[in-house]
């Protein structure tokens, strides 16, 4: 069935249920979580209920955040999976080879700014110990 639909759509939404993605016909989901966490405890909820953080690796994946937050009128701030040690993603310690920041940001020598939210596309870097909600994703999608 999943192969059947993959063949027939292009995108299809599933506001509920999570995004099918035809590029690589994985059935994934990127859900919004508004329960306000630190940037480590939203990656462990995300990791035990879930698989990791939210992955942006191009405008696409950003979009898909931006509509999973406009589903529910979402307008704050929320943890996406990219910190800085050298910047990386949460999910297996990914690489970065994209980058959508707000003008100013990352504005480096404060030291505890460690972490990324993602607010109106464009991302923020934050104090890891503050609390938003945060974007989970689960399936295969790397």
């Amino acid at each position: 069935m999943l192969l059947k639909l993959c063949k027939q759509l292009n995108t299809v939404d599933f506001p509920a249920a999570g995004i099918l993605s035809k590029a690589s016909c994985d059935l994934y989901r990127i859900v919004l979580i508004e329960d306000p966490k630190t940037w480590t405890e939203a990656q462990s909820y995300c990791r035990e209920k879930y698989m990791d953080l939210a992955t942006v690796q191009n405008d696409e994946d950003r979009a898909k955040l931006k509509e999973a937050a406009n589903t529910v009128n979402f307008q704050s701030v929320a943890w996406i999976g990219f910190y800085r040690v050298i910047w990386r993603w949460s999910y297996q310690n990914t690489p970065i080879s994209y980058e959508m920041w707000l003008p100013g940001d990352p504005d480096m020598p404060d030291a505890d700014e460690a972490c990324v939210v993602q607010t109106s596309g464009e991302w923020g870097d934050r104090d890891c110990t503050d609390q938003y909600g945060f974007f989970c994703q689960t399936g295969k999608k790397l």
